[in-house]
């Protein structure tokens, strides 16, 4: 989305820094203190991620789209509204 609109990376980093959960903002301190902070938005990104990633391991255990992760989040049960992609191109190949 950053990239749509026509703002410089500078406004979108500030923007974040105000958003960003207390733990998140206090990792970022060194890097700004030491005049390392990245100045590109993706490099930005790049850096909030791994630092979200060390801060809370236990949320970014499960995959999005997979659809283990699914029927975890489901209760064990497989969601009935889940397209199954693989079967869709296999049944179409049989068509074929």
């Amino acid at each position: 989305m950053a990239r749509i609109v026509n703002y410089s990376d500078e406004v979108h980093i500030d923007k974040m820094k105000k958003v960003i959960p207390d733990k998140l903002r206090n990792v970022l301190v060194i890097y700004e203190i030491t005049n390392q902070c990245p100045k590109t938005w993706d490099d930005y990104l790049k850096l909030l991620m791994q630092a979200y990633k060390a801060l809370y391991p236990d949320k970014v255990q499960g995959a999005i789209f997979s659809l283990e992760a699914n029927i975890e989040k489901s209760g064990g049960k497989k969601d009935p509204d889940v397209m199954e992609i693989d079967e869709i191109h296999k049944k179409e190949e049989k068509n074929l």
